[in-house]
């Protein structure tokens, strides 16, 4: 798979090409480590969307993140002017992590011996080495950790998101500004397709029941287009709730997640945050496939399997999502301090 030069090398720079999306790019950080590892005094450079980026901030297995507006991947001038940035960096083994069109082009205009996922899109011809998406499909982040086996030899980890003692100490002043301590319960409730939301008025639910649990507050996450939904929630709660959406900024908000007590959420970036920070955590699965393992904190994945699952983008219930409504507040509040009883 490697050339002789790569494979003995001492000092390689090598480039991860992941550009999107949130909860991908956290799932692929299963490769720092073993690169690391093989590799301790490589380059190691990562390609995202500028938009993305910001949630590999401060990670000390990087060397680099090169952020590239999303604007500049749809113009020839943009990928004339990275093709120029990312050849003077000759970077000598490009990895493609997401197995597209895009991303083999991105690899491809890097130069450098490039080895990628293989997958029915096409540019196939655009790579050197294609590598089946392979592991077990009941563990998180299951293709990064056997691409990063198949290239290091080494045993690969759970995805982690390391939290400098800066970030840390950021997070406990921001969270004291707002009254709050270490141990709260966080809510993870917004995705981008609505077969994998669970519903609105479930949230205040659950947090009621974990606030008489004696556990709480809870404190709302998500990004800006998420702020009415979230306003919407917390008004309809009857115990108190912080919310934070559209308030945080991408690289605040591992520190953050990583003082919660739990995090519960929905198959979402922030859910996988919380996994990669290694919080005990409460994940509400449906429409999609879930990994039950391969955490290297405390897990539980709620999701029944109806025949109609995973449907993925392609939902046959007219809008029940009846996967999602049977997750009721109550199991997930069961699961949710069973997991706070754990710690």
């Amino acid at each position: 798979m490697l050339p002789s030069d790569l494979a003995t090398a001492d000092t390689p720079r090598i480039l991860i090409v992941r550009v999107s999306a949130l909860g991908d790019m956290v799932f692929a950080t299963s490769l720092l480590d073993g690169l690391r590892a093989r590799w301790p005094r490589a380059h190691i450079a990562w390609l995202a969307q500028s938009g993305f980026a910001g949630i590999l901030e401060g990670d000390p297995r990087l060397d680099e993140i090169i952020p590239v507006a999303k604007d500049a991947l749809r113009s020839a001038g943009g990928l004339a002017r990275l093709r120029r940035e990312l050849r003077a960096r000759r970077f000598d083994l490009v990895l493609d992590a997401q197995g597209l069109l895009k991303s083999r082009l991105l690899a491809r205009l890097a130069g450098g011996h490039r080895i990628g996922f293989d997958s029915k899109e096409p540019g196939r011809i655009l790579m050197h080495h294609l590598l089946p998406k392979g592991g077990e499909v009941q563990d998180i982040s299951s293709e990064y950790r056997y691409f990063a086996e198949q290239l290091t030899g080494r045993p690969a980890t759970a995805p982690r998101l390391p939290v400098s003692e800066a970030a840390a100490a950021g997070a406990h002043e921001r969270l004291a500004a707002l009254g709050l301590t270490p141990g709260f319960v966080a809510l993870c409730p917004f995705t981008t397709r609505p077969q994998k939301h669970w519903f609105e008025h479930y949230w205040p639910e659950l947090a009621a029941r974990l606030a008489a649990a004696g556990r709480g507050p809870a404190v709302i996450f998500g990004g800006p287009a998420d702020r009415e939904a979230a306003a919407r929630i917390a008004a309809a709660s009857t115990v108190p709730v912080v919310n934070l959406a559209g308030q945080t900024r991408l690289p605040e908000l591992p520190a953050l997640l990583a003082q919660a007590g739990v995090v519960v959420g929905v198959d979402t970036g922030l859910t996988h945050i919380g996994i990669a920070v290694r919080r005990p955590v409460v994940a509400l699965f449906g429409s999609t496939c879930p990994y039950t393992r391969g955490a290297e904190s405390p897990l539980t994945v709620l999701y029944d399997a109806l025949p109609c699952a995973p449907c993925k983008r392609r939902p046959t219930c007219g809008g029940a999502w009846t996967c999602m409504r049977q997750l009721t507040p109550d199991r997930a509040a069961t699961a949710a301090l069973a997991l706070l009883e754990r710690a």
